[in-house]
């Protein structure tokens, strides 16, 4: 049984993604709609709709998907019945970085599962051969049980609608296996907007959590995702000082190594 949490402000997705979850699901289910044209943050949301959930598991979902296969509230039971998973989703990344980062960023670090749209635009699928392990977890789909939410809520201090499933995910990773399931198929029509608001909310929310404690630092990692930060910062033109205070606050030789490190403070 699945409480499925969704916080809408788009009906023709809402109703469309409604007929769809009664013809694909399996499982017996509700859907809590939190109606939201911008009256509160996501996090906000999701919280209010995981309160009023009368099932132990949970499903946070966003409303312009479709799912591509039946029974896939099977699937996703059989997932949640283990103690050890956390999160489940449909994309995300193994490796966290130290500085504010996009999941998708570093290549054979990520895994995706969807059928990316743009409105009716066919962009790319995705697929996976098998379930994946991984760290950070996209927020198309976040799947846990009662339990995991209750100990690690959505984090209300992050406003918006950006950086929450990063900060969500990753707090709960270490304490259990988030997964990218293989077997749960959708259909995704926006691709997000990746525009400067998107970008600060990554920064902001930064600090919110911490990788997990069993990772171990990869420096060429940390360097590719070093510079990735660096060249946002440019693109969004942040003023000198601004940029020069955040790249200097990530300038760690412990990540990056000390030859980058001294590069970076004398640039």
């Amino acid at each position: 049984m699945l409480s499925i949490i969704i916080s809408s402000y788009q009906p023709h997705y809402f109703t469309a993604l409604e007929k769809n979850i009664a013809e694909t699901i399996g499982v017996p289910y509700e859907i809590i709609k939190i109606d939201n044209p911008g009256l509160m943050g996501i996090c906000e949301a999701y919280n209010k709709g995981a309160e009023k959930a009368k099932y132990e598991n949970l499903l946070f979902l966003h409303e312009d998907v479709i799912f591509n296969n039946f029974n896939w509230g099977k699937e996703l039971l059989k997932l949640l019945e283990s103690k050890e998973n956390g999160v489940i989703g449909v994309a995300g990344c193994f490796y966290i970085p130290n500085v504010p980062f996009a999941w998708w960023e570093l290549p054979f670090t990520e895994f995706i599962n969807i059928t990316q749209f743009k409105d009716s635009e066919l962009i790319k699928q995705y697929t996976l051969e098998e379930d994946k392990n991984i760290t950070a977890l996209d927020g198309v789909f976040l799947a846990c049980r009662r339990a995991v939410w209750k100990a690690f809520p959505f984090n209300e201090n992050i406003k918006g609608f950006h950086a929450y499933d990063i900060d969500f995910s990753v707090r709960i990773a270490d304490s259990y296996q988030n997964i990218v399931s293989s077997k749960i198929l959708l259909s995704h029509f926006s691709q997000g907007k990746m525009d400067e608001k998107w970008f600060r909310s990554l920064i902001q929310s930064r600090d919110c959590f911490a990788a997990p404690r069993s990772q171990k630092t990869n420096k060429k990692y940390e360097f590719f995702f070093y510079t990735k930060f660096e060249e946002y910062l440019s693109q969004f033109h942040f003023p000198k000082k601004e940029k020069r205070k955040l790249l200097l606050k990530y300038n760690k030789p412990k990540f990056i190594g000390y030859k980058a490190f001294l590069r970076n403070l004398f640039k």
